[in-house]
């Protein structure tokens, strides 16, 4: 049991610190990672907040892999539902912790864009290293490489983040008239979460696993 409620802690922290890292990319105004490109967006077209159009967002996609797999989907990914739920209040608790938070230039909104990026990708390891669950905007993608067997998970991960950036993109145009919550710290983001999330993964090998 204690196992358990251990596993259940870190998989929490995880997604706060992934929260966390989007809250502080949206701060900084150059555009968020592609799972929140298409909230964020809405959030500055609108006066609800970035935290509830994750979870709308993520119902959708808790949905898609329900009519996508019918009678095989797990009843254990139900927990996906309460996980959704805390992702977005975790979300708005970051954009109130980080209220404070206005780069004044260009330069301090690469600095805080870099900063997101980096717990983004910190909060996605964690999250992944008790093997216990995921959020919906994860399980969509695990579901299509299902489906889709001669396609590999990284192709369909990069096809279904592309794709929620140009619906952000075009939601942004017309809502909006500009870029606005999705611009070029979303391309940053795009590849540069994977790539510290491999640098984070070599560290943690490196030093994690060594004897005291």
């Amino acid at each position: 049991m204690l196992g358990q409620l251990q596993r259940t802690a870190v998989f929490t922290v995880g997604i706060f610190i992934m929260a966390f890292g989007i809250a502080i990319s949206v701060r900084a105004n150059l555009g968020t990672s592609p799972i929140a490109s298409f909230p964020t967006v809405l959030s500055f077209a609108t006066p609800l907040s970035v935290g509830f159009y994750m979870v709308l967002l993520n119902l959708v996609f808790f949905l898609m892999q329900i009519l996508v797999l019918r009678r095989k989907f797990p009843l254990v990914q139900l927990v996906q539902l309460p996980i959704t739920l805390l992702f977005g209040v975790f979300t708005d608790l970051g954009m109130y912790l980080t209220s404070w938070l206005d780069p004044t230039s260009y330069f301090m909104q690469w600095v805080w864009t870099l900063v997101g990026v980096v717990l983004v990708a910190l909060g996605v390891y964690v999250e992944t290293q008790p093997r216990l669950w995921y959020i919906p905007g994860d399980g969509i993608v695990f579901t299509l490489t299902l489906v889709l067997q001669n396609i590999s998970f990284g192709t369909v991960k990069m096809v279904f983040d592309w794709t929620l950036v140009i619906i952000a993109v075009i939601v942004s145009l017309v809502l909006l008239g500009g870029l606005d919550g999705v611009r070029e710290g979303t391309v940053f983001a795009a590849f540069g979460v994977g790539i510290a999330i491999r640098i984070i993964n070599a560290v943690h090998k490196r030093f994690g696993t060594k004897k005291s």
